[in-house]
């Protein structure tokens, strides 16, 4: 989350977009004013609740030998997004307009009602995950994280983790995470019974 949260100055600005520290989005990386080209790759999330303990050591010690090879920094982060109910309400509608019961009807329209409400005041949220990966400018440096996005890509792959590489418009939609207040879901989550303390004399 470092990296994203650098696109601000520390320096104060007249001007607000120069408080930014994004100076393009486009080829499928961000660039800043600061003189880095990113990249981003979206890592698809796994129930771990449904594997064993075995299953999730296997899992665990998977991507530790996948990852481990790993000779250049990279940023791990997650955030709250809202889920994407669309295809959910054009199935409910669908229902809807096919259904001849008054009674059933009414509670379609309500359901339909509530699932977009959930959705538009962010009470349905989604963990997604992202790896950030960038270099300094260079004649280079494109197809330099190209190459390391793919190569993380096939890493994840033979973990059956499926990811993403973000193209402009997701990457656009993910700085509006950051920048944009609209795009911003507060977390009601308590960390600190989440986060595991190694004990004195342990």
């Amino acid at each position: 989350m470092g990296i994203l949260l650098n696109l601000f100055k520390k320096k104060e600005e007249k001007n607000c977009n120069d408080e930014i520290n994004i100076l393009d989005i486009r080829n499928n990386f961000v660039y800043t004013r600061d003189n880095l080209v990113i990249g981003v790759l979206k890592i698809n999330s796994i129930n771990m609740q449904l594997f064993s303990n075995r299953e999730l050591e296997q899992k665990v010690l998977d991507l530790t030998t996948e990852l481990s090879g790993i000779d250049k920094e990279f940023k791990l982060f997650s955030i709250s997004r809202p889920v994407d109910v669309t295809g959910l309400v054009d199935e409910l509608r669908d229902k809807l307009n096919n259904e001849n019961n008054t009674k059933i009807k009414i509670l379609l329209k309500r359901n339909i009602a509530e699932t977009i409400r959930l959705t538009l005041t962010g009470e349905i949220v989604e963990r997604q995950n992202f790896m950030i990966v960038f270099e300094e400018y260079s004649d280079n440096a494109e197809k330099d994280l190209q190459k390391r996005m793919m190569d993380l890509s096939t890493k994840f792959d033979n973990c059956d983790v499926k990811t993403e590489i973000l193209d402009e418009a997701n990457l656009i939609q993910l700085c509006n995470s950051f920048l944009n207040i609209n795009f911003a879901f507060k977390e009601d989550t308590d960390y600190e019974e989440k986060i595991p303390y190694i004990m004195k004399g342990a």
